[in-house]
């Protein structure tokens, strides 16, 4: 959906939203991950298109495997304001401790599991959980990226 907004007298900003619900089930990750590509293919290809659809994917996955809310739905909502791209997933679960996350922000060498948020973080411009982790916003932009506020382009809230 194409909303429209006025950022200054006379000066009007288009602003794109996407809003969709997904079953709380593996079945569902590539039918997300799949709305946000042809959401973001609008503005986005190529590498940055890959990076999207890859950082989304590992999301998507985590609040699958993650949360315990059995028959719940996963929350997906997309904005891109002309500038940047925001995807905001949020799932039922019970979350995490935020110093367990920050633990795992990089996995230990030898660990087979515990990439997901390292490969997000790679991919994304930003990537900040809220919620006890039952919600993550990933932050594409479409100019060069900037330096976060931490340096590392994460924050928990």
């Amino acid at each position: 959906m194409l909303v429209k907004r006025q950022s200054s007298p006379g000066t009007p900003i288009r602003v794109a939203e996407y809003h969709g619900k997904f079953p709380s089930g593996s079945s569902s990750v590539g039918q997300a991950r799949r709305a946000v590509v042809a959401f973001a293919q609008q503005w986005f290809s190529d590498d940055d298109l890959s990076d999207i659809e890859s950082a989304v994917g590992e999301a998507l996955a985590n609040c699958v495997e993650h949360s315990n809310a059995a028959g719940s739905d996963v929350d997906l909502r997309c904005r891109f304001d002309g500038r940047e791209l925001t995807v905001e997933i949020k799932d039922a679960g019970n979350g995490f401790d935020r110093w367990n996350a920050r633990d795992f922000a990089k996995p230990p060498a030898a660990a087979p599991r515990g990439y997901g948020t390292y490969i997000m973080r790679r991919l994304m411009d930003e990537i900040e959980y809220t919620e006890r982790g039952t919600r993550v916003r990933l932050v594409k932009r479409r100019l060069p990226a900037q330096v976060a506020d931490n340096g590392r382009g994460e924050r928990f809230a």
